[in-house]
Parts: structure tokens; sequence; C-alpha cells
């Protein structure tokens, strides 16, 4: 049961983070070009700054590092 909970709140992380993604390639036209670790950083400072998500956004993501992130994408590209 703990394992299923996991694993939502993981797809629910990833969608977040692939919308907010998406957001960013949107305002920087060589966002496609970065690095992962350079989006990872991107993400971060976008989840950091106040009033960009919503409270259950924040709160599901509160605790998720540049790493993190990072792993996420990485994992999600293959």
């Amino acid at each position: 049961m703990q394992e299923k909970k996991s694993e939502l709140k993981s797809a629910k992380q990833e969608r977040v983070v692939l919308d907010i993604m998406s957001k960013l390639s949107e305002t920087h036209p060589s966002f496609y070009y970065l690095s992962t670790i350079e989006i990872a950083v991107e993400i971060e400072k976008y989840i950091q700054a106040s009033g960009q998500l919503s409270a259950e956004q924040s709160k599901l993501l509160a605790g998720l590092d540049r790493h993190g992130i990072q792993m996420m994408l990485s994992l999600h590209s293959n």
C-alpha cells in the first residue's frame, strides 16, 4: 500500500515538473538545448519562487531538490 502511494506521488510530481518545464521553455528560447542539470536548476528556482505554484503543488514538491529533479528528468527521457 505504501509503495502505491509513493508511486502515485512520484507520478504527480513528474506531471508538475513537466508542466513547469513546459512553461519555462515558452519563455526561454534556448531551454531545449540546456543540459539536464541546468534545466533542473531552472525548475528548482521556479519552485522556490513565491507565488508560482499552488499550495497543493508546493506541498507536493517540497523537499525536491535539483538532484531529484535531474533524476526525474533523466528517467522521463528514457
